[in-house]
C-alpha cells in the first residue's frame, strides 16, 4: 500500500495490483480525524486518528468488499460428438 500526499489535509491510497500501482481512494482530514473514500464512492465517517490508520481501513474494505475474483467459469463440455 501507498500513501500519496495530495495537500495537508488529503491523500490518494495506492495498492500494487500485477505490478502496477493502481488507485483505491482517498482520504481526507476533519480537524483531527482522518475518513477514506473509495473510489466507488462509499465513504467512512471520520474515525481514523492518523491518515495511516485511515488508509490501513481503507484498504481492508478495498479488500472484503471490493477485490474478490469473480467466480469461475463452469467447464463446458459436449455429451454428444
Amino acid at each position: 500500500m501507498r500513501i500519496v500526499p495530495l495537500t495537508a489535509q488529503t491523500a490518494e491510497v495506492r495498492i500494487d495490483v500485477d505490478g502496477t500501482q493502481t488507485r483505491i481512494g482517498n482520504l481526507g482530514a476533519v480537524g483531527p480525524r482522518w475518513w477514506w473514500q473509495h473510489r466507488d464512492g462509499e465513504r467512512s465517517s471520520p474515525v481514523a486518528e492518523s491518515r495511516a490508520e485511515a488508509a490501513k481501513a481503507l484498504a481492508q474494505y478495498h479488500e472484503l468488499f471490493k477485490q474478490s475474483a469473480p467466480p469461475a467459469a463452469p467447464v463446458r463440455r459436449l455429451l454428444f460428438g
